[in-house]
C-alpha cells in the first residue's frame, strides 16, 4: 500500500510539470493565451519569452517592475502571490525546466554526484545570487536572458525536437552544460542550478519565507516528536533542503521547493503540508 501511495505521488508529480509544459511553453502556452484572452490583448505567437519571469524580478528594485509587458508583469505577480500563499509549488510540481535534470540525475550512481550543501552555504550563495541579479540594472547591464535555463529548455524540447537548426550563443551552451550536466546529472537531486542560479525560485522561496510568519498560509513542517530519524527524507529531498543535526531533522525553507517527496517517503507521517501554526515539536 505504502508503495502505491508513493508511486501516485510520483505520477501526479510527473503529470504536474507536463501540466507545466502544455500551460507555459509553445507550441500550447495555454497560460499566456488564456491571460491575454482574460485581459483583452491582441492574439500573438506566444512563447515562454511572452511570460518571462526573469526580467520582471530583475527590475524589482530598479522601478521599472511595472513598466514590464503585461502578460509578464500579471504572470509574475500571480507567481510571487502563489509563493506567498501556498509556497514554491511552480518549483516543486509545474517547472519542466527544473525537473529534467532532477529525473536525469537519477540515472547517474549517487558516488558520483556531489552534495553541495555540505561544502558551501547554499541559502546565502542562492540569496546573494539573487541580489546581485537585481543590482545589474544599475550596472548598465542586463542578465536575465544570457543564461536562462527555461530558454534553453525550450530550444532542447521545442526547437530541436521539430527539427529546426538553431544557433547556440556561447552563454547558452554554458548554461546547458551547467543546467543539464554539471549541476544537473553529477549534483545530488540534480537541482544544482536551481539551487544557485534561478532567479525564480530564490525569489519565491524568500517571499514563502516571509509569508511563513502569516497564519494563512501553507508551509511544510515537521513533528519532531514522532520522527523516527530514519533519514529517508534526507535521500529523497532533490534540493537537499531536510539534514539531521544532532539528531534533529531540520527543513531549510529558503530552498526548499515543496516537492513533497519527504511528506510521501516519511513512514511516521512526520512531515505535512499546511496550515499548521503550531511550532515544529
Amino acid at each position: 500500500m505504502c508503495k502505491m501511495k508513493i508511486a501516485r505521488a510520483e505520477y501526479l508529480r510527473v503529470l504536474g510539470y507536463l501540466s507545466g509544459f502544455i500551460l507555459f511553453f509553445a507550441p500550447f502556452a495555454l497560460f499566456q493565451k488564456g491571460l491575454a484572452m482574460l485581459l483583452g490583448l491582441p492574439e500573438l505567437p506566444y512563447t515562454i519569452h511572452n511570460l518571462c519571469f526573469r526580467i520582471p524580478i530583475e527590475h524589482l528594485l530598479s522601478g521599472r517592475f511595472f513598466a514590464m509587458g503585461t502578460i509578464a508583469l500579471v504572470g509574475t505577480i500571480i507567481l510571487l502571490l502563489t509563493a506567498l500563499i501556498f509556497g514554491p509549488l511552480f518549483c516543486g510540481f509545474l517547472c519542466p525546466a527544473g525537473a529534467v535534470p532532477e529525473y536525469l540525475s537519477r540515472l547517474v550512481p549517487c558516488k558520483y554526484k556531489i552534495n553541495w550543501s555540505k561544502y558551501l552555504p547554499v541559502s546565502a550563495l542562492r540569496y546573494g545570487f539573487l541580489f546581485g541579479f537585481m543590482l545589474a540594472p544599475f550596472t548598465g547591464g542586463l542578465i536575465a536572458c544570457a543564461y536562462c535555463n527555461f530558454y534553453v529548455f525550450d530550444l532542447l524540447f521545442n526547437y530541436s525536437a521539430f527539427g529546426y537548426i538553431v544557433a547556440y550563443s556561447s552563454s547558452l551552451l554554458l548554461t546547458m552544460l551547467f543546467w543539464l550536466v554539471f549541476f544537473g546529472l553529477f549534483t545530488q537531486g540534480g537541482r544544482g542550478f536551481c539551487l544557485f542560479f534561478c532567479p525564480v525560485g530564490a525569489v519565491q522561496n524568500l517571499t514563502h519565507y516571509l509569508g511563513s510568519f502569516l497564519p494563512f498560509t501553507k508551509q511544510l513542517f515537521v513533528r519532531q516528536s514522532t520522527c523516527i530519524k530514519c533519514n529517508l527524507c534526507v535521500k529523497a529531498c532533490p534540493m537537499t533542503a531536510l539534514k539531521l543535526e544532532d539528531s534533529t531533522l531540520v527543513h531549510d525553507r529558503h530552498i526548499c521547493i515543496l516537492c513533497m517527496e519527504c511528506v510521501k517517503v516519511c513512514p511516521t507521517k512526520s512531515i505535512n503540508y499546511g496550515c499548521n501554526r503550531k511550532k515544529d515539536d
